[in-house]
């Protein structure tokens, strides 16, 4: 496996060593230590002989996998449209990766039937060379076709409209807490996204449970701060609504304490995100 590393490396290819019993790298950056570099190649290989090599997908390659599980009972005939023609690789499960060019996308599959999958940037692959992975249609990565691409990119996203607005429908201090809160998320980089926007669910939960804020509202504003931070655009819509749903649901349980003045209408939190925002 260091042979097919190396060629790879000498290629340009940045390549990292995975376990063989789960694939999981050995790194403890995973595929973000994949490198060109022969002597650290080598050590890994020296350290790890049985590793199997990995290469990450995304913009460090310039393709990403359209990822066939036929263990799942998955086939092209899944599909709308047949697929153009494109490197494709067997997997050991006896599946196929369909390479393709970049393409801006993640790991999430948006709405493509089960069995599929996708490795964007932040994904990685076992490349053909490392046992049961054999190159079938050996030619470069095409373009990806407009609608395969259109079933894994989320739908445009459609904020709430809000209710009009009254100067004084909502007290100073469930005010202060959401925008605090929201404002954080809305801003929030990549990395901690997902951990933030579980917690925000949950503190909004909390008024929700309190009876201090409507959970319909609360499910907008939260979208309207994903969507802000580039989470939707990564993970998908639907990804980011099921963690919006665990953390009110959780939230709801522990409703926070108010003051007796605090128990007022509503707040729009749309128009509160917007002025965020500016």
């Amino acid at each position: 496996m260091l042979n097919l590393a190396l060629s790879l490396a000498t290629a340009g290819t940045p390549v990292f060593p995975c376990r063989p019993e789960n694939k999981r790298p050995y790194t403890s950056n995973g595929f973000k230590s994949a490198t060109v570099f022969p002597h650290v190649l080598r050590r890994w290989w020296s350290d790890w002989p049985d590793a199997l090599v990995g290469m990450p997908t995304g913009e460090r390659t310039n393709v990403w996998v359209l990822d066939m599980d036929s263990y799942k009972g998955a086939t092209e005939a899944d599909l709308p449209h047949a697929l153009p023609p494109t490197r494709i690789v067997r997997t050991r499960s006896g599946g196929r990766h369909f390479y393709f060019h970049h393409a801006g996308l993640g790991n999430s599959p948006g709405r493509l039937p089960p069995g599929w999958d996708v490795r964007g940037q932040g994904g990685f692959v076992l490349v053909p060379g490392n046992p049961g992975y054999i190159l079938e249609h050996d030619m470069p990565p095409d373009d990806a076709p407009e609608w395969l691409l259109a079933l894994i990119r989320p739908k445009p996203y459609v904020p709430h409209p809000s209710q009009p607005y009254t100067a004084h429908d909502h007290d100073h201090y469930v005010t202060a807490v959401l925008r605090s809160e929201l404002a954080a998320l809305s801003g929030a980089a990549a990395g901690t996204r997902g951990t933030l926007l579980n917690r925000t669910a949950f503190a909004l939960g909390t008024f929700v449970g309190a009876g201090a804020l409507d959970r319909s509202e609360a499910e907008h504003g939260l979208l309207d701060a994903a969507h802000g931070c580039g989470l939707i655009d990564v993970d998908g819509e639907r990804a980011v609504r099921a963690t919006i749903r665990r953390g009110l649901d959780a939230g709801t349980k522990r409703p926070r304490a108010l003051p007796e003045r605090d128990r007022t209408p509503m707040p729009d939190i749309s128009r509160l995100l917007r002025k965020v925002r500016a």
